[in-house]
C-alpha cells in the first residue's frame, strides 16, 4: 500500500541554507538515500546539519555506479563511522515542499531520497563535519528542531505501520 501527500500551493519553501521566507527553485534533481538508525537501546541517530540548522537523520546522494544499498553503506561510513543492517525500506520521498535543499553556495537541489529503518551493526560514532553536533535520541525524547523532511521521515519509520510510503 502507498500514501500520497499533496502540498498546497505549489512554491517551494526553503529547507537548507536559504533565508528564511525567500523561495527557491531547484536547479536539479538528485536521487538520496537516509538511514532512521537505531541502536541496541531502541535510540535513534540524529546530526544538527551544518546546511539549514534543524535535526536530522544521516544521508547523502547516490553516486554514479551505486545502487541505494551501496549508497546507504557508504555515506554511513563517511558521515558517522558505523555499519548498519537495513531492517526495511521506509519510503520514498519526492514531495517539493520539504525535499528541496538550498546551499549557500547558491545551489538548490530537490531530492528524491529512499529512506531505510536501520540498525547499528558495528563501529563506534564519529560523527563528521556535516553534523554540528550527533545525538542519539529515544523516540519520544526527538528534538524539537527536526528539519522538515526529519519530521515525515521518523514519523513514517516510527509509526510501526511497517507500510511503504511514497511522499
Amino acid at each position: 500500500m502507498t500514501e500520497r501527500d499533496v502540498s498546497a500551493g505549489g512554491q517551494i519553501p526553503p529547507s537548507g541554507g536559504a533565508p528564511r521566507g525567500e523561495i527557491r527553485e531547484p536547479t536539479s534533481i538528485r536521487p538520496g538515500v537516509a538511514a532512521v538508525l537505531r541502536d541496541d537501546a531502541g535510540r535513534i541517530l540524529l546530526h544538527r546539519r551544518r546546511v539549514g540548522g534543524g535535526w536530522a537523520p544521516p544521508s547523502g546522494s547516490v553516486e554514479p555506479g551505486e545502487d541505494v544499498i551501496a549508497a546507504l553503506r557508504r555515506e554511513l561510513q563517511e558521515e558517522t563511522a558505523l555499519t548498519a543492517i537495513v531492517e526495511r525500506a521506509v519510503g520514498v520521498y519526492s514531495d517539493p515542499a520539504y525535499m528541496v535543499v538550498a546551499y549557500p553556495d547558491g545551489r538548490v537541489i530537490h531530492f528524491v531520497t529512499t529512506v531505510f529503518l536501520c540498525r547499528v551493526e558495528s563501529g563506534t560514532l564519529a560523527g563528521n563535519e556535516e553534523g554540528l553536533e550527533w545525538g542519539w535520541f529515544l523516540a519520544d525524547e526527538l528534538p524539537g528542531e527536526l528539519t522538515p523532511y526529519a519530521r515525515v521521515w521518523l514519523a513514517d519509520a516510527l509509526g510501526g505501520r511497517g507500510t511503504l510510503h511514497i511522499r
